[in-house]
């Protein structure tokens, strides 16, 4: 039996059919499409991720032993579930660990780092992958701090440094045994800023741990850091006052001048060494100028060239002005 094409009945049949598997193929496709890409019906999305600069946990009983060669930080890659490693990057609660290594006791040793806490659902790799490391016997010592200041690179010609005065004078070093046997200085080294330096010099410095060829150790230092005080004082000489009369006098009157009641006899002067050492008195112009009766002058006292401090500075000075009977 032939089928009539011709029929628009016919036509309209076939049409309606290709419609609907049309319609049922695209439905299907957009079904598996969505089916693929939604974590929540089964597939789950795969990621990894990096994290560097991770502190490295030691476990070693550090009263016994000194361990060196591990480095400070490491870094990690992790991967697995999107929503696990979400989480676990939010919350970070994994600690990179070394294996226990009290166990391995004193020699070399090549180890490889342990990841703490982190769920069974991610996977990850550690780098470094292996380190080598030392563990040595633990010894520890109390040791002097020695203080190196070069005075003559810094001080002001004339002016000295006294003891200098620390914050601790002794620190408790710890290491190795084998290092702390090659310890030759323990000490400060006192580089200020500028140059003659006249006031107390104070500063805040690192405790170096030296060999005899003066490198730094490895070593563990308590306190790292002290203050420093070194006290810069300048050449002092106590020299007698010897008042001289100045101005212009009244010619009627004769003066008396006297160092007033209560006053030192002698000034305390600071000051570079070679003109402190050749001075032996200390003058003091006294100002007569319009002087007719007992006057007490206070009289500033002058600071000349490489004299750098006086004490006092300044004098009370009895002037007495006696007249002069005419002939």
């Amino acid at each position: 039996m032939k089928m009539n094409v011709e029929n628009p009945w016919i036509s309209k049949l076939i049409a309606l059919f290709f419609a609907v598997v049309l319609f049922s193929f695209v439905a299907y496709e957009n079904e598996s499409r969505n089916l693929s890409t939604s974590p929540t019906d089964g597939a789950s999305i795969t990621s990894s991720e990096v994290i560097t600069n991770l502190p490295i946990d030691i476990t070693v009983n550090r009263d016994t032993y000194f361990v060196s060669g591990i480095p400070e930080t490491a870094t990690i890659r992790l991967e697995g579930p999107q929503a696990i490693l979400t989480q676990t990057l939010a919350t970070q609660n994994f600690t990179i660990k070394t294996p226990d290594l009290d166990e391995l006791g004193p020699g070399s040793h090549t180890i490889q780092l342990e990841v703490e806490g982190l769920s069974n659902q991610l996977s990850y790799s550690v780098m470094p992958s292996e380190i080598m490391l030392e563990i040595e016997e633990k010894r520890v010592k109390d040791y002097e701090v020695a203080v190196e200041f070069n005075k003559y690179a810094y001080l002001e010609e004339g002016y000295k440094s006294e003891a200098p005065i620390l914050s601790s004078e002794r620190v408790t070093v710890s290491g190795a045994l084998s290092t702390m046997e090659e310890i030759s200085d323990v000490m400060v080294v006192v580089m200020p800023e500028g140059e003659n330096i006249t006031e107390d010099i104070e500063m805040s410095l690192n405790v170096l741990v030296l060999d005899k060829m003066g490198d730094p150790l490895n070593v563990n230092i308590s306190p790292q850091k002290i203050d420093v005080t070194i006290p810069v004082k300048g050449i002092e000489k106590a020299v007698p006052i010897v008042l001289e009369e100045a101005g212009t006098p009244n010619e009627n009157y004769e003066y008396t001048l006297e160092i007033a009641q209560g006053e030192p006899e002698s000034v305390t002067i600071t000051g570079e060494s070679d003109i402190i050492e050749e001075l032996n008195n200390f003058v003091v112009n006294v100002d007569v100028s319009g002087v007719t009766e007992t006057t007490i002058r206070s009289i500033p006292l002058d600071i000349s060239e490489g004299i750098k401090k006086i004490d006092p500075e300044k004098l009370d000075v009895l002037i007495q002005a006696n007249e002069v009977e005419s002939e």
